[in-house]
């Protein structure tokens, strides 16, 4: 939602269109005031210093929205625009130029190419927030970090830098157990949103659960990172999709059941990180019944790793606010995990342990339930 018109603090907008919204894009654009196209007026660019348009240049009528809008101005703010690499890169910076572009900024969207671009016309980005107000959030803005860079890297087609990962990893394990779960759960709902928040809340779970079950500390390290870079594939996938109120379509499904691969496919090729980190990214949207994507394995082919953050990445979407449902809490998403332990679907013990990590007791064995060496 745009500040009032009459707000003092001017800040630089993000105008998209759902078409070309996704998570690495909503990383990049923290920070600026969002606008969707379709809301946008001519008095939004009057009071902003400047404007990022990640819009579909090949589309006309969203090319006609924008002249139609500035035609209305006696001076129009500078407009930075994203165009496609590739082939396409000419024509759309042609179509930018004759919208009146003052600099242009390839897709995927990077914080740094945005701030780039912004001070060489002198405006500057507004600070980021500052999380560094103790241990915790020192370690919610490392995991920021190497998500949002991970993002723009699977993206880009650019190397994964493994060391990285392993550093903001353990920075997080310090700062959520200096915290707490709970503190640090908090501090990211606070902060983040989307995927990128749905993949703290997770790599949250997934400490917790380690902690608890006393797992050794090379198996800690890989399954966070795993449970970190868990949805690096969604990173182009349209957010008009990922945040559909509706029911998806068969066609919108098709494209959200290919993440997993994606994400893996991108971590064999362009990481050294092993098979123990990049299994679990692959099936963690496996069921033990078969009933999961991508390849629809059982649960025999489902290691612990892939138990564990399948269970937390569960309880991570749960207790998360999207577009399309409330925020749930603790205990029913506990109880939604027992239901599916009961169906056949998950862990029970892995939801057992999570649960105790949480705080709450379970019952050792409830009727249906399948289990399996949870730690």
């Amino acid at each position: 939602m745009l500040p009032p018109l009459n707000d003092e603090s001017q800040r630089v907008l993000f105008v998209s269109t759902p078409d070309v919204e996704t998570p690495a894009g909503d990383v990049a654009s923290e920070g600026l005031v969002p606008v969707a196209l379709a809301a946008l007026r001519p008095e939004h660019l009057q009071q902003a210093p400047a404007a990022v348009l990640n819009i579909d240049l090949a589309d006309p009528q969203a090319r006609g929205t924008i002249r139609a809008i500035t035609g209305q101005l006696e001076k129009t703010p500078p407009l930075i625009f994203a165009v496609e690499r590739g082939s396409a890169f000419h024509i759309q910076s042609t179509q930018a130029n004759a919208l009146g572009a003052r600099g242009v900024i390839r897709r995927p969207l990077e914080r740094s190419g945005i701030r780039q671009t912004l001070e060489k016309l002198s405006i500057a980005l507004p600070p980021e927030v500052s999380l560094d107000r103790h241990a915790g959030g020192r370690s919610v803005a490392a995991a920021r970090q190497l998500i949002g860079a991970s993002f723009a890297a699977l993206s880009a087609g650019a190397p994964l830098r493994v060391e990285e990962a392993a550093a903001a990893t353990r920075e997080l394990f310090y700062g959520l157990g200096q915290a707490g779960l709970h503190n640090w759960l908090d501090l990211v709902r606070a902060h983040h949103r989307g995927t990128f928040q749905h993949c703290l809340l997770v790599t949250g779970a997934v400490v917790a659960y380690a902690a608890h079950a006393g797992i050794g500390d090379q198996a800690r390290l890989q399954l966070a990172i795993a449970a970190l870079l868990h949805d690096i594939g969604k990173a182009e996938i349209p957010n008009a999709i990922l945040d559909k109120t509706g029911e998806l379509t068969a066609e919108e499904f098709a494209i959200i059941r290919r993440h997993p691969r994606i994400g893996a496919d991108y971590l064999a090729n362009q990481s050294s990180l092993p098979a123990v980190i990049v299994e679990p990214v692959l099936r963690h949207h496996e069921y033990l019944d078969g009933s999961g994507y991508p390849d629809g394995v059982r649960g025999g082919h489902l290691n612990l790793a892939t138990r564990i953050l399948t269970v937390c990445d569960i309880y991570g979407a749960l207790v998360e606010e999207r577009a399309y449902k409330p925020v749930m809490s603790q205990p029913d998403a506990l109880y939604t995990l027992i239901g599916l332990a009961q169906r056949g679907k998950v862990d029970y013990s892995v939801v057992r342990t999570l649960a105790a990590a949480l705080g709450t007791a379970l019952p050792a064995t409830p009727a249906g339930a399948i289990q399996g060496a949870a730690g």
